[in-house]
Protein backbone atom coordinates (compact mmCIF):
# COMPACT_ATOMS: atom_id res chain seq x y z
CA UNK A 1 0.00 0.00 0.00
CA UNK A 2 2.91 2.03 0.80
CA UNK A 3 3.59 1.61 -3.10
CA UNK A 4 0.17 3.04 -3.69
CA UNK A 5 0.80 6.24 -2.10
CA UNK A 6 4.07 6.87 -3.66
CA UNK A 7 2.46 6.17 -7.03
CA UNK A 8 -0.21 9.08 -6.10
CA UNK A 9 2.82 11.27 -5.30
CA UNK A 10 4.74 10.49 -8.74
CA UNK A 11 0.96 11.30 -10.50
CA UNK A 12 0.59 14.39 -8.96
CA UNK A 13 3.96 15.26 -9.62
CA UNK A 14 3.67 14.84 -13.20
CA UNK A 15 0.16 16.26 -13.49
CA UNK A 16 2.37 19.84 -11.83
CA UNK A 17 4.79 18.80 -14.56
CA UNK A 18 2.34 18.62 -17.27
CA UNK A 19 0.39 22.01 -16.36
CA UNK A 20 3.66 24.06 -16.49
CA UNK A 21 4.68 22.85 -19.84
CA UNK A 22 0.68 23.54 -20.92
CA UNK A 23 0.97 27.01 -19.44
CA UNK A 24 3.98 28.07 -21.31
CA UNK A 25 3.01 26.72 -24.34
CA UNK A 26 0.14 28.87 -24.04
CA UNK A 27 1.99 32.08 -23.21
CA UNK A 28 4.28 31.04 -26.54
CA UNK A 29 0.95 30.73 -28.40
CA UNK A 30 0.13 33.74 -27.55
CA UNK A 31 3.58 35.49 -28.08
CA UNK A 32 3.48 33.58 -31.82
CA UNK A 33 -0.43 34.98 -32.65
CA UNK A 34 0.77 38.43 -31.37
CA UNK A 35 3.92 38.36 -33.55
CA UNK A 36 1.84 37.01 -36.44
CA UNK A 37 -0.67 40.27 -36.28
CA UNK A 38 2.46 43.08 -36.09
CA UNK A 39 4.61 41.41 -39.49
CA UNK A 40 2.82 44.30 -41.46
CA UNK A 41 3.60 46.61 -38.46
CA UNK A 42 6.95 47.28 -40.37
CA UNK A 43 10.33 45.60 -40.31
CA UNK A 44 11.50 46.77 -37.02
CA UNK A 45 8.96 45.12 -34.88
CA UNK A 46 9.32 41.81 -37.53
CA UNK A 47 13.15 41.94 -36.06
CA UNK A 48 12.12 42.46 -32.57
CA UNK A 49 9.74 39.77 -32.45
CA UNK A 50 11.90 37.24 -34.31
CA UNK A 51 14.39 38.13 -31.30
CA UNK A 52 12.24 37.81 -28.13
CA UNK A 53 10.82 33.87 -30.29
CA UNK A 54 14.66 32.90 -30.40
CA UNK A 55 15.29 34.30 -26.76
CA UNK A 56 12.22 32.18 -25.28
CA UNK A 57 13.22 29.02 -27.88
CA UNK A 58 16.14 27.37 -26.51
CA UNK A 59 13.87 27.34 -22.84
CA UNK A 60 11.14 25.53 -24.21
CA UNK A 61 13.02 23.08 -25.86
CA UNK A 62 14.86 22.82 -22.23
CA UNK A 63 11.25 22.32 -21.17
CA UNK A 64 9.89 19.93 -23.50
CA UNK A 65 13.45 17.88 -22.71
CA UNK A 66 12.70 17.58 -19.16
CA UNK A 67 9.51 17.08 -19.94
CA UNK A 68 10.21 13.80 -22.06
CA UNK A 69 12.57 12.28 -19.47
CA UNK A 70 10.17 12.93 -16.45
CA UNK A 71 7.47 10.86 -18.76
CA UNK A 72 10.20 8.43 -19.54
CA UNK A 73 11.41 7.36 -15.56
CA UNK A 74 7.61 8.09 -14.27
CA UNK A 75 6.66 5.39 -17.09
CA UNK A 76 9.58 2.92 -16.06
CA UNK A 77 8.43 3.19 -12.01
CA UNK A 78 5.01 2.49 -13.36
CA UNK A 79 6.02 -0.58 -15.05
CA UNK A 80 7.70 -1.17 -11.88
CA UNK A 81 4.67 -0.78 -9.75
CA UNK A 82 2.76 -2.74 -11.67
CA UNK A 83 4.71 -5.41 -11.59
CA UNK A 84 4.43 -5.40 -7.61
CA UNK A 85 0.87 -5.59 -7.89
CA UNK A 86 0.59 -8.18 -10.42
CA UNK A 87 2.39 -10.44 -7.45
CA UNK A 88 0.45 -8.82 -4.96
CA UNK A 89 -2.59 -10.12 -6.45
CA UNK A 90 -1.27 -13.67 -7.44
CA UNK A 91 -0.35 -13.42 -3.75
CA UNK A 92 -3.92 -12.76 -2.50
CA UNK A 93 -4.91 -15.66 -5.13
CA UNK A 94 -2.71 -17.85 -3.27
CA UNK A 95 -4.15 -17.14 0.23
CA UNK A 96 -7.69 -17.77 -1.18
CA UNK A 97 -6.83 -20.89 -2.28
CA UNK A 98 -4.63 -22.06 1.46
CA UNK A 99 -7.66 -20.58 2.85
CA UNK A 100 -10.25 -23.10 1.01
CA UNK A 101 -7.76 -26.23 1.43
CA UNK A 102 -7.58 -25.44 4.94
CA UNK A 103 -11.45 -25.02 5.48
CA UNK A 104 -11.52 -28.32 3.91
CA UNK A 105 -8.91 -30.17 5.53
CA UNK A 106 -10.67 -28.62 9.08
CA UNK A 107 -14.14 -30.37 8.19
CA UNK A 108 -12.35 -33.48 6.83
CA UNK A 109 -10.16 -34.05 10.32
CA UNK A 110 -13.18 -32.97 12.26
CA UNK A 111 -15.77 -35.73 10.29
CA UNK A 112 -12.83 -37.98 10.87
CA UNK A 113 -11.95 -37.06 14.32
CA UNK A 114 -15.59 -37.72 15.43
CA UNK A 115 -15.95 -41.00 13.38
CA UNK A 116 -13.15 -42.41 15.66
CA UNK A 117 -13.94 -41.38 18.51
CA UNK A 118 -17.47 -43.16 17.96
CA UNK A 119 -15.62 -45.79 17.02
CA UNK A 120 -13.22 -46.26 19.68
CA UNK A 121 -16.27 -45.74 22.73
CA UNK A 122 -17.55 -48.62 20.61
CA UNK A 123 -14.56 -51.12 20.48
CA UNK A 124 -13.98 -50.14 24.08
CA UNK A 125 -17.95 -51.15 24.88
CA UNK A 126 -16.89 -54.20 22.88
CA UNK A 127 -13.75 -55.28 24.94
CA UNK A 128 -15.67 -54.53 28.29
CA UNK A 129 -18.74 -56.92 26.99
CA UNK A 130 -16.41 -59.26 25.91
CA UNK A 131 -14.33 -59.63 28.99
CA UNK A 132 -17.52 -59.51 31.24
CA UNK A 133 -18.25 -62.67 28.98
CA UNK A 134 -15.46 -64.33 29.55
CA UNK A 135 -14.89 -63.68 32.88
CA UNK A 136 -17.21 -66.39 34.19
CA UNK A 137 -15.19 -69.35 32.00
CA UNK A 138 -11.71 -68.40 31.98
CA UNK A 139 -8.84 -68.53 35.43
CA UNK A 140 -7.09 -65.50 36.72
CA UNK A 141 -4.01 -65.84 34.72
CA UNK A 142 -6.06 -65.96 31.85
CA UNK A 143 -8.00 -62.86 32.67
CA UNK A 144 -4.85 -61.38 33.65
CA UNK A 145 -3.42 -61.87 29.90
CA UNK A 146 -6.82 -60.15 28.50
CA UNK A 147 -6.58 -57.14 30.36
CA UNK A 148 -2.41 -56.84 29.45
CA UNK A 149 -4.10 -56.99 25.81
CA UNK A 150 -7.16 -55.14 26.27
CA UNK A 151 -4.49 -51.82 27.47
CA UNK A 152 -2.16 -52.29 25.07
CA UNK A 153 -5.48 -52.21 22.20
CA UNK A 154 -6.52 -49.01 24.58
CA UNK A 155 -3.44 -47.83 24.52
CA UNK A 156 -2.64 -47.50 20.93
CA UNK A 157 -6.29 -46.31 20.03
CA UNK A 158 -5.62 -43.37 22.95
CA UNK A 159 -2.28 -42.65 20.50
CA UNK A 160 -4.12 -42.69 17.34
CA UNK A 161 -6.87 -40.35 18.93
CA UNK A 162 -4.34 -38.10 20.48
CA UNK A 163 -2.65 -38.20 16.44
CA UNK A 164 -5.88 -36.87 14.94
CA UNK A 165 -6.93 -34.55 17.93
CA UNK A 166 -2.98 -32.84 17.04
CA UNK A 167 -3.64 -32.72 13.54
CA UNK A 168 -7.02 -31.56 14.44
CA UNK A 169 -5.46 -28.54 16.23
CA UNK A 170 -2.95 -27.93 13.93
CA UNK A 171 -5.47 -27.27 11.00
CA UNK A 172 -7.17 -24.62 13.79
CA UNK A 173 -4.14 -22.79 14.14
CA UNK A 174 -3.49 -22.43 10.56
CA UNK A 175 -7.12 -21.52 9.93
CA UNK A 176 -6.75 -18.67 12.65
CA UNK A 177 -3.72 -17.68 11.09
CA UNK A 178 -4.89 -17.35 8.02
CA UNK A 179 -8.28 -15.36 8.83
CA UNK A 180 -5.81 -12.75 11.15
CA UNK A 181 -3.72 -12.46 7.68
CA UNK A 182 -7.04 -11.08 6.02
CA UNK A 183 -8.03 -9.06 9.40
CA UNK A 184 -4.47 -7.19 9.28
CA UNK A 185 -4.69 -7.00 4.83
CA UNK A 186 -8.26 -5.84 5.28
CA UNK A 187 -7.10 -3.04 7.76
CA UNK A 188 -4.57 -1.96 5.25
CA UNK A 189 -6.53 -1.76 2.43
CA UNK A 190 -8.94 0.74 4.25
CA UNK A 191 -5.43 2.88 6.05
CA UNK A 192 -4.02 3.05 2.22
CA UNK A 193 -7.04 3.25 -0.37
CA UNK A 194 -8.65 5.88 2.52
CA UNK A 195 -7.95 8.74 -0.18
CA UNK A 196 -8.10 6.72 -3.39
CA UNK A 197 -11.95 6.49 -3.52
CA UNK A 198 -14.16 9.21 -4.44
CA UNK A 199 -17.88 10.30 -4.28
CA UNK A 200 -19.12 8.48 -7.66
CA UNK A 201 -16.78 5.10 -7.04
CA UNK A 202 -18.30 1.90 -6.70
CA UNK A 203 -16.10 1.16 -3.34
CA UNK A 204 -16.46 3.50 -0.74
CA UNK A 205 -14.45 3.46 2.85
CA UNK A 206 -18.47 3.32 5.32
CA UNK A 207 -17.88 3.60 9.27
CA UNK A 208 -20.11 0.76 10.34
CA UNK A 209 -21.81 1.68 13.43
CA UNK A 210 -21.84 5.41 13.06
CA UNK A 211 -24.80 7.61 13.28
CA UNK A 212 -26.85 8.64 10.36
CA UNK A 213 -27.37 12.53 11.54
CA UNK A 214 -29.82 13.36 8.27
CA UNK A 215 -33.04 11.57 9.33
CA UNK A 216 -32.65 13.28 12.92
CA UNK A 217 -31.87 17.29 10.95
CA UNK A 218 -35.29 16.21 9.33
CA UNK A 219 -36.96 15.49 12.25
CA UNK A 220 -35.58 18.62 14.46
CA UNK A 221 -36.68 20.92 11.54
CA UNK A 222 -39.68 19.96 11.56
CA UNK A 223 -40.46 19.80 14.93
CA UNK A 224 -38.64 22.72 16.22
CA UNK A 225 -39.35 24.97 13.13
CA UNK A 226 -39.91 27.80 15.34
CA UNK A 227 -36.40 27.51 17.99
CA UNK A 228 -33.34 26.75 17.36
CA UNK A 229 -33.16 23.19 15.89
CA UNK A 230 -29.67 23.20 14.78
CA UNK A 231 -28.44 23.72 18.48
CA UNK A 232 -31.05 20.67 19.98
CA UNK A 233 -30.38 18.13 16.91
CA UNK A 234 -26.69 18.58 17.69
CA UNK A 235 -27.24 17.71 21.27
CA UNK A 236 -29.92 15.15 20.38
CA UNK A 237 -27.58 13.66 17.85
CA UNK A 238 -24.42 13.73 20.63
CA UNK A 239 -26.42 11.66 23.37
CA UNK A 240 -27.70 9.23 21.21
CA UNK A 241 -24.20 8.31 20.47
CA UNK A 242 -23.12 8.55 23.80
CA UNK A 243 -26.09 5.75 23.99
CA UNK A 244 -24.10 3.62 21.12
CA UNK A 245 -21.05 3.74 23.07
CA UNK A 246 -22.53 2.38 26.03
CA UNK A 247 -21.64 -1.33 26.50
CA UNK A 248 -23.87 -1.66 29.81
CA UNK A 249 -26.94 -0.89 27.47
CA UNK A 250 -28.02 -4.04 25.39
CA UNK A 251 -30.90 -3.59 23.55
CA UNK A 252 -30.76 -7.05 21.74
CA UNK A 253 -32.70 -9.99 21.48
CA UNK A 254 -32.68 -13.72 20.38
CA UNK A 255 -35.41 -14.63 18.02
CA UNK A 256 -35.17 -17.64 15.55
CA UNK A 257 -35.71 -17.18 11.25
CA UNK A 258 -36.27 -20.11 9.54
CA UNK A 259 -34.58 -22.53 12.41
CA UNK A 260 -32.00 -20.19 13.02
CA UNK A 261 -30.84 -18.04 15.74
CA UNK A 262 -30.63 -14.78 14.98
CA UNK A 263 -29.72 -11.37 17.29
CA UNK A 264 -32.07 -8.32 16.32
CA UNK A 265 -32.55 -5.13 17.94
CA UNK A 266 -35.24 -4.96 21.12
CA UNK A 267 -37.69 -2.55 20.24
CA UNK A 268 -39.51 -2.63 22.69
CA UNK A 269 -36.48 -1.27 24.65
CA UNK A 270 -37.34 1.58 26.57
CA UNK A 271 -35.33 4.25 25.25
CA UNK A 272 -35.71 2.88 21.68
CA UNK A 273 -39.62 3.20 22.14
CA UNK A 274 -39.41 6.78 23.43
CA UNK A 275 -37.08 7.85 20.55
CA UNK A 276 -39.80 6.18 18.16
CA UNK A 277 -42.13 8.48 19.77
CA UNK A 278 -40.98 11.32 19.85
CA UNK A 279 -38.84 11.59 16.76
CA UNK A 280 -40.53 8.70 13.96
CA UNK A 281 -39.75 6.03 12.21
CA UNK A 282 -36.66 7.24 10.05
CA UNK A 283 -34.76 8.69 13.07
CA UNK A 284 -35.53 5.16 14.87
CA UNK A 285 -34.45 3.06 11.89
CA UNK A 286 -31.13 4.80 12.18
CA UNK A 287 -30.48 4.07 15.33
CA UNK A 288 -31.10 0.67 15.02
CA UNK A 289 -29.02 0.15 11.77
CA UNK A 290 -26.19 1.95 13.54
CA UNK A 291 -26.62 -0.48 16.39
CA UNK A 292 -26.82 -3.97 14.45
CA UNK A 293 -23.57 -2.58 12.46
CA UNK A 294 -21.82 -1.82 15.94
CA UNK A 295 -22.86 -5.29 16.98
CA UNK A 296 -21.89 -6.95 13.82
CA UNK A 297 -18.33 -5.32 13.11
CA UNK A 298 -17.16 -4.41 16.81
CA UNK A 299 -19.22 -5.21 19.70
CA UNK A 300 -16.96 -5.61 22.66
CA UNK A 301 -15.31 -2.21 22.02
CA UNK A 302 -18.96 -0.06 20.94
CA UNK A 303 -17.51 2.36 18.39
CA UNK A 304 -17.61 2.73 14.66
CA UNK A 305 -14.83 0.71 12.85
CA UNK A 306 -14.10 2.08 9.13
CA UNK A 307 -14.57 -0.47 6.01
CA UNK A 308 -14.34 -0.77 2.70
CA UNK A 309 -18.05 -0.91 1.27
CA UNK A 310 -19.60 -1.70 -1.93
CA UNK A 311 -21.93 0.91 -2.44
CA UNK A 312 -24.09 -0.70 -5.55
CA UNK A 313 -24.81 -3.53 -3.74
CA UNK A 314 -25.25 -2.35 -0.39
CA UNK A 315 -22.60 -4.62 1.23
CA UNK A 316 -18.88 -5.20 2.39
CA UNK A 317 -16.63 -5.42 -0.41
CA UNK A 318 -14.11 -8.54 -0.91
CA UNK A 319 -10.63 -8.43 -1.22
CA UNK A 320 -10.73 -9.40 -4.78
CA UNK A 321 -12.88 -6.25 -5.36
CA UNK A 322 -10.31 -4.09 -3.92
CA UNK A 323 -7.68 -5.58 -5.76
CA UNK A 324 -9.89 -5.07 -9.07
CA UNK A 325 -9.97 -2.01 -7.92
CA UNK A 326 -6.92 -0.61 -8.08
CA UNK A 327 -6.42 -3.04 -10.99
CA UNK A 328 -8.33 -0.63 -12.35
CA UNK A 329 -7.46 2.30 -11.15
CA UNK A 330 -3.73 1.89 -12.21
CA UNK A 331 -5.09 1.00 -15.62
CA UNK A 332 -6.61 4.05 -16.54
CA UNK A 333 -3.74 6.01 -15.30
CA UNK A 334 -1.44 4.78 -17.37
CA UNK A 335 -4.21 4.84 -20.79
CA UNK A 336 -4.32 8.88 -19.41
CA UNK A 337 -0.27 9.08 -19.71
CA UNK A 338 -0.47 7.69 -23.09
CA UNK A 339 -2.51 10.20 -24.35
CA UNK A 340 -0.46 12.89 -22.78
Amino acid sequence: MILLKELDYKNHKLIEMEKKHNETSAAMNKLIMGLTENINSGERCLFEMEYKYNEFLPMVKKLMDERSKMHDRYHNEFQQLKALNSNMIRDMECLEKEHKQLTEELKETKTLNDLQQRSFIEEIKSLRRELQDQYAEENCSSLATQLDTFRQQLKLKMERLGHVESMYNSVIVKECQYKQELVDAREESVKSLKDVFHSRSQLVIKRMGALDTKPFQDACMHKYSSENWQEICAQLCSSWEENLKNANWHPYKIVEVNGTLQEIVDENDEKLKVLRTEYGEMVYKAVSDALMELQQYNASARYPVPVIWNRKEGRRACLKEVIRYIGKQLHSCKRKRKRN
